[in-house]
């Protein structure tokens, strides 16, 4: 064969391999550059393109290594510079000036070529220089109008600049313009997920683990979501897929880690959180933090406690995470010293570590207790001894602007001294709290017939209805059974009531439901405290409701989902006396649990019940 039809069979070849390569036949194409190369080892745009199989094929390295060969014999070609800088993306150790450096060099020979105009503008964005990625990524797309990665980039840019709404539109078009692209697809549900477009969100990657079923990005994603919504039972097959896909992953590991815990399966939590311990390779504080909530679901309360202060550094919106001159208290001897207590979370959580607040009082010469406003009352009344005020700080770095007193801590955070095991919890002699005995026999003597039958306190939701707290709550039409229940008088207690759920209640299905229109029960917790006390029992789904009524001694009856820090992997709660918690099965609607509290309250009314307590309670004798 002659040398003009060699190189003409080469190139026939080599054709052949590019069309395989587009249709996706990545081996296929591989083997005919390899042939290729075989029989002309210094072809460029073989090694250049066996470089980029090796890319596809999820082996940048290799991909590097011929691609600089092929650079080696064709120095001024753009695209081999681009398909470098491309394979160096995709290596964890290339740092973003590489990156850049190698783009920059393809422009220099091909000015207009969109990957590396694309690929500069990545590695600008992870330099910092922002403006100059934007303009570069807005010229780009006026200049390439069908270039889906281009719309991709400029949407991940916005996305970093928590601009979720626009971004998303940017994402929208990428997919409209490449739908084979699966990181776009997994771009654009990470946007629906920061708008709580979950309903968009979850159908689209329905669609998308249809196209993709091996991405494991795309099932990680639906893990997300569905432990977002609160269905972590449907999440929990797309978490393991994501693992399996990448065993090594950090953040897969961690999802499916705090899956496995709100499924109420800790030690498989944390083996999983262990091994995303293991390999990542910066602070993931939500690993830590949920190892912290598996260890206290088995019990340990060593390890719990002692990982559980990792919340303040997750940027949980929940978590306040306040900033001290003052040393943190590290369990020493408090004597003729003052330590401040200060609340990092919400009203039920500020009552229930409370309950600790008496022993710390015990030790040190003074106590300060910082608080927000509507906590100052009740724990005013209840700890006279201390300096209750209200919390001040600055607005902007949360830095303490009072320093008088020698260490703090945060109340939560006593546990970790205060209760290292199960015996410790009797330390406290319940009711903690006290409550305003004259308001809440005012209170009594508004509920008609109350020294003749029982009395219920009842909540049925709270104020924050995000999808996942919500499948824990029921509706009005849902509760009206449990307030139908005769022979027993129902006090609201819900602190947001809101008018039409009463009607409802009330008109509608003639319930007897006493609610208090006066008393503000979400703001005045003295009020809210000295109403629950009017009850012989308070039955509540999980919010703050129970916890007042627990830290107030009172009998109370909850239901919702596994809360490890509270039941601390116990049948019942050391945290109060005479408290029942039922535990929500993964997947269980709560509204399956209504005809099991209705008989419950049947059978409590005719055998159980008895106003002596309640009557004693309010000095209003038996």
């Amino acid at each position: 064969m002659n040398v003009k039809s060699a190189a003409a069979g080469t190139l026939e070849t080599l054709r052949k391999a590019l069309a395989l390569q587009q249709a996706g036949e990545i081996e296929k194409a591989q083997r005919l550059y390899k042939a290729v190369l075989k029989k002309n080892p210094t072809s460029a745009d073989a090694l250049n393109l066996l470089g980029v199989t090796y890319r596809q094929l999820g082996f940048p390295k290799r991909a590097v290594e011929f691609i600089r060969k092929a650079i080696a014999l064709a120095p001024d070609r753009g695209p081999y510079h681009a398909n470098l800088a491309r394979a160096l993306s995709d290596l964890p150790e290339t740092t973003p000036q590489e990156i850049l450096e190698a783009a920059e060099r393809a422009l220099g020979f091909s000015p207009q070529l969109p990957e590396a105009r694309n690929l500069k503008a990545i590695s600008l964005t992870k330099l910092g220089r922002e403006t100059e990625a934007e303009e570069l990524l807005l010229k780009l797309i006026a200049d390439q109008p069908s270039y889906a990665d281009a719309y991709r980039n400029y949407g991940i840019l916005l996305r970093d600049r928590e601009d979720h709404q626009k971004a998303l539109e940017f994402f929208d078009t990428a997919v409209q313009l490449d739908p084979s692209n699966a990181e776009t697809w997994v771009q654009r549900a990470r946007a629906r997920f920061e708008l709580e477009q979950y309903d968009q969100d979850l159908r689209e990657l329905l669609v998308a683990e249809k196209l993709f079923p091996q991405n494991g990005d795309i099932q990680h994603e639906l893990a997300r979501l569905y432990f977002r919504i609160g269905d972590s039972h449907l999440g929990l097959p797309h978490a393991e897929a994501a693992v399996a896909a990448e065993p090594t992953n950090a953040g897969r590991l961690v999802t499916l880690g705090v899956i496995y815990q709100t499924l109420r399966r800790s030690k498989d939590a944390l083996d999983a959180l262990a091994k995303a311990r293991a390999n990542w390779f910066e602070d993931i504080p939500t690993a830590e933090w949920n190892m912290s909530l598996a260890y206290l679901g088995l019990g340990n309360l060593e390890l719990g406690w002692k990982m559980h202060s990792a919340r303040f550094r997750t940027g949980l919106s929940s978590t306040l995470a306040r900033k001290f001159e003052r040393p943190e208290w590290d369990g020493s001897d408090l004597s003729g010293k003052t330590i401040l207590l200060w609340n990092d979370q919400g009203v039920g959580d500020a009552f229930r570590s409370g309950t600790m607040i008496p022993e710390i009082i015990a030790q040190a010469g003074h106590v300060i207790v910082e608080l927000s406003q509507k906590l100052l009352p009740p724990f005013q009344r209840s700890f006279p001894e201390a300096t209750v005020r209200l919390a001040t700080f600055e607005s902007v770095t949360l830095k303490a602007t009072q320093h008088d007193y020698d260490c703090q801590i945060c109340i939560s955070d006593l546990a970790h001294y205060l209760r290292k095991d199960f015996p410790s919890f009797r330390k406290a002699r319940h009711p903690v709290f006290r409550f305003n005995p004259d308001r809440a026999r005012e209170f009594h003597d508004r509920i008609p017939d109350a020294r003749a039958k029982p009395v219920v306190g009842v909540s049925w939701r709270s104020r924050n209805l995000s999808p996942a707290r919500a499948k824990s709550y029921l509706s009005v039409p849902e509760f009206a059974p449990i307030v139908e229940t005769p022979g027993i008088i129902f006090v609201d207690l819900q602190y947001i009531a809101i008018a039409r759920e009463i009607d409802f209640l009330v008109k509608g299905r003639g319930a007897n439901l006493v609610h208090f229109e006066d008393v503000d029960q979400f703001n005045n917790l003295e009020d809210a405290a000295a109403l629950a006390n009017c009850c012989d029992l308070v039955l509540t789904v999980n919010t703050s409701v129970s916890d007042i009524a627990g830290s107030h001694g009172l009998p109370c009856w909850t239901f919702g989902q596994e809360v490890p820090q509270f039941m601390l992997g116990q049948e019942v709660t050391p945290w109060y006396d005479d408290f029942n918690y039922t535990v929500l099965a993964p997947g269980q609607p709560v509204v399956t649990l209504v005809p099991e509290l209705v008989s419950r309250l049947e059978h409590w009314r005719d055998h159980d019940w008895s106003p002596e307590a309640r009557l004693t309670r309010l000095g209003l004798g038996g």
